[in-house]
C-alpha cells in the first residue's frame, strides 16, 4: 500500500488517447478487459507550435504529408480509429478521467486507452463509475473515478509496466533539474 490513501497500485497522470462509452448493464457480463495490438491509432489533434519558426514549418510539412499518407491508406485499413489525446490518471485497479458528458455513479463504462509503446497497444477496459463530479475550471466537463471490472493479469501488467515507465521518467527529469 502506498501513501495516505493506501492504494494497492501507484497511479500516473499522463496524456493518452482514449475514448469512453456506456455499456448496457445487462451486456456487461460478457465484457472482459483485453489488449489489442492490431489497430492503428490516429490522433486527430493539431500538433503544438514550437518557438523556432523554421522547425515549426518543417514539422507542419511532415505532419501534412503523414496525414495525406494516412488518408490514402485508411479506406483499405478497417482497423484504424481516431482518438483525441486527453489527460487521465491510471493505475492497475482504476482510473480518473474527464468527460464532456455527465455519467452516473454505478454506470458501467468501456474505456479504450492507447498505451504509447511500439507497436501501440489498445487496452479495452471495463469499469464501474465510483465518483462523478463537475470538473473545476472546465465548464461542461465531469471528472470520473472508475474502478476496473473483470481485469486480467495481462492487461494489469500492461498498465503497471506503463505506470512504472512514467514514474521512472519523472524521477530522471527531477534528478536532471
Amino acid at each position: 500500500m502506498f501513501g495516505k490513501d493506501k492504494r494497492k497500485f501507484r497511479r500516473v497522470t499522463t496524456l493518452m488517447p482514449f475514448e469512453v462509452r456506456r455499456v448496457d448493464p445487462q451486456k456487461h457480463e460478457n465484457c472482459k478487459c483485453r489488449v489489442s495490438k492490431d489497430t492503428i491509432v490516429l490522433d486527430d489533434s493539431t500538433p503544438p507550435r514550437v518557438k523556432d519558426e523554421n522547425l515549426n514549418h518543417w514539422l507542419n510539412m511532415l505532419n501534412t504529408k503523414l496525414d495525406y499518407l494516412i488518408n490514402l491508406s485508411t479506406p483499405k485499413q478497417n482497423s484504424s480509429i481516431f482518438m483525441a489525446v486527453e489527460p487521465l490518471n491510471i493505475s492497475g485497479s482504476g482510473m480518473s478521467l474527464i468527460t464532456k458528458e455527465g455519467i452516473n455513479i454505478d454506470d458501467i463504462l468501456e474505456i479504450k486507452v492507447v498505451i504509447q509503446t511500439y507497436p501501440a497497444k489498445i487496452l479495452h477496459l471495463y469499469g464501474k463509475v465510483v465518483r462523478s463530479e463537475e470538473t473545476p475550471n472546465r465548464p461542461g466537463s465531469y471528472t470520473l473515478g472508475v474502478y476496473f471490472l473483470d481485469m486480467n493479469e495481462e492487461v494489469r501488467n500492461e498498465i503497471v509496466i506503463f505506470d512504472f515507465k512514467k514514474h521512472k521518467e519523472k524521477l530522471i527529469k527531477s534528478k536532471c533539474s
